[in-house]
């Protein structure tokens, strides 16, 4: 599974939003490298979900439709490429014939279940692992992304009791 770019940029835009409050989209799209036309298509699904709230004229901008803590990261996915699911058989019952002769379907179903738990961390948390001093367990790593661009990538520390 891949997450797409539309997805990426959302989550960099909704992560923008919550760590500098009420901006405009020209000012996201600027500080996060994305295309301004293609995050003003970001903006207007994000909206539309609920997650961020837009406001015309002066005083106007960009800012989060709801508390920081009601927000996940798997909602900002799912507004712009919808229903999250690692294959078809596990969209519906009706959507493979062989569900039930499956040897694979438990697995995939267990994994389905982990991704979604994994994905479904509030934004103020999100942001706290941000903050190594705020969240001790957390530690950051860098990681070259496909593009050439850097790109933090937060595991969880083994000697604090978590999974790497």
């Amino acid at each position: 599974m891949l997450v797409t770019r539309e997805a990426d940029y959302a989550v960099r835009c909704v992560v923008e939003v919550a760590r500098v409050g009420r901006t405009s989209a020209a000012q996201v799209a600027r500080v996060q490298g994305i295309s301004p036309t293609f995050l003003g298509k970001i903006v207007q699904s994000l909206a539309r979900a609920g997650i961020l709230a837009t406001r015309r004229g002066v005083g106007g901008g960009i800012s989060l439709g709801q508390p920081i803590e009601r927000l996940t990261l798997l909602q900002v996915i799912e507004a712009v490429e919808g229903p999250l699911y690692i294959n078809e058989c596990l969209q519906s019952a009706d959507a493979c014939g062989q569900m039930h002769d499956c040897p694979a379907y438990p697995y995939l179903s267990q994994a389905q279940a982990r991704l979604r738990e994994t994905l479904d961390v509030s934004l103020d948390r999100l942001l706290a692992a941000d903050r190594p001093e705020l969240a001790p367990e957390v530690v950051a790593t860098e990681r070259a992304s496909d593009n050439g661009h850097r790109r933090r990538v937060r595991t969880a520390d083994p000697a604090a009791g978590g999974e790497a």
